[in-house]
């Protein structure tokens, strides 16, 4: 099998890497200005999801059964203030995507969001009717809208709040943010009254490749088995690396 990775050097993505298990081989897109190192099983390339010809180049190239789409722009507040230019990686990015994965007849993993939802009625089922009420949440419902309608076998994914060691060059995850602040002795505001089921990325990456193993189409939520407040999941991080609280 031969699998293209999106997004190949996110939290996520990384960790999809680290697990990956597969005959074949597995190709890695990232847009990051940095190295990273290809082996046996494992090939990256740098290019924006955007780009239709670049993009097709590895399909064409690698023959490339499945598709793990975890690209895309995540950071809640970016989207709510550039909501064209979030759009813009989002939706064109996942559009080429399902374009190519239609033209050669690849099976398409999408991973969307818990945002789609309004928090107001936890906790979520498959078939529960989204309500996003954010622009990030608004922006992932029209991709999966887009998928559905597009590949009827398409399996899309519904993590939540997921934490990690990522890599440097990329963004923070509520794990790494709360804890480079507490060793910098920076004061932190978390709130009590949001609660999540924190998810362990590597945890969502090997329940992912357990589904493509599976041959699963169709919606699937992830999510941790604890649910905690982002102050009691604070508060966790502080003494689990000895960090005054």
């Amino acid at each position: 099998m031969k699998v293209l990775l999106t997004g190949a050097t996110g939290l996520l993505g990384s960790y999809i890497v680290k697990l990956w298990r597969g005959d074949g081989m597995l190709f890695g897109t990232h847009i990051g200005n940095y190295t990273v190192t290809d082996n046996e099983k494992v090939k990256y390339r740098i290019v924006d999801i955007r780009d239709r010809e670049g993009m097709e180049d590895i399909f064409v190239m690698h023959n490339i059964d499945v598709v793990i789409h975890t690209a895309g722009e995540a950071r809640v507040d970016f989207c709510q203030k550039n909501y064209e230019d979030a759009c813009s990686t989002n939706v064109i990015g996942t559009k080429t995507i399902i374009n190519l994965c239609r033209k050669y007849k690849s099976r398409l993993v999408y991973i969307s969001t818990n945002a789609i939802f309004d928090g107001t009625n936890p906790l979520y089922k498959e078939d529960d009717a989204p309500n996003p009420i954010n622009c990030y949440g608004k922006i992932k419902l029209e991709c999966e809208n887009l998928v559905r309608e597009a590949i009827s076998s398409s399996l899309i994914i519904r993590p939540i709040l997921m934490y990690g060691w990522n890599r440097s060059e990329e963004r923070d995850n509520v794990a790494t943010w709360i804890l480079k602040r507490l060793q910098n002795n920076e004061e932190i505001k978390l709130v009590n009254d949001i609660f999540d089921n924190p998810l362990y990325a590597v945890q969502c990456a090997d329940y992912i490749l357990k589904l493509i193993e599976k041959n699963k189409d169709g919606i699937y939520h992830i999510a941790g088995s604890n649910v905690l407040s982002r102050y009691e999941f604070g508060l966790i991080v502080a003494d689990v690396f000895g960090c005054n609280r």
